[in-house]
């Protein structure tokens, strides 16, 4: 028996550490569903009502983190190693805190106009939200099963590539067609958060795979 497997088998069986990432990944998704909401709709209005609830669960979501931090100050045997803890926390609030900066750059700078390359965007964060959400759910049994958890991190490796694409496109017609300099910045500004976004998505995902690597 490995000394990681070794430390495994003294887990208790419920572990404190996942429902903690599971209730974080929940309201990722929920932040993402809003985001996707918000972005639908230039009723000024109606966003600031949906930007309060995203900021609601940003700010959950950094209390969550330091909730996780606090039991991992406290514990002596964690169910993987404490940088990996670390990264994913991270990883997971900068996922949400990107979603919020998007969302608050849209409400303060007002752009005139959203490209459907906005929406689509948005709707790329809700497909990592999910994912992320998939994959935390298998956690407690992804040592020994893993095929699910790593069919969703690839799938946050395509949804990130997607977003590249995305982005790049964006900026192309962007700085072929926007005259206006300032809009051009206030845009770009906000596909830049929410290509960031993807990014910290994949970045969950690729946590997982080193995690799955180290203890399947």
């Amino acid at each position: 028996m490995s000394l990681n497997s070794f430390f495994a088998s003294l887990l208790p069986k419920e572990d404190k550490f996942f429902p903690k990432f599971q209730l974080m990944s929940n309201r990722i998704v929920a932040g993402a569903d809003l985001f996707t909401e918000f972005v639908s709709t230039t009723d000024h209005d109606k966003q600031v009502e949906l930007y309060t609830k995203i900021k609601a669960i940003e700010t959950e979501c950094d209390n969550i983190v330091v909730g996780i931090y606090d039991e991992l100050s406290a514990s002596f045997i964690t169910p993987f190693d404490r940088e990996d803890v670390h990264q994913l926390c991270d990883s997971l609030d900068n996922v949400m805190d990107n979603i919020n900066d998007a969302a608050k750059r849209i409400l303060l700078y007002r752009p005139k106009t959203m490209t459907n390359k906005t929406m689509h965007m948005a709707e790329i964060i809700l497909e990592c939200a999910k994912a992320i959400d998939i994959a935390f759910g298998e956690l407690p049994t992804m040592s020994k099963k893993p095929a699910i958890a790593m069919a969703q991190c690839s799938k946050l490796h395509d949804l990130e590539h997607e977003g590249d694409d995305v982005y790049d496109n964006f900026v192309k017609e962007l700085f072929e067609t926007e005259t206006n300099a300032l809009e051009l910045i206030k845009i770009k500004e906000i596909m830049q958060s929410m290509e960031s976004a993807t990014d910290m998505a994949n970045h969950v995902g690729k946590t997982l795979m080193i995690i799955i690597a180290k203890y399947a």
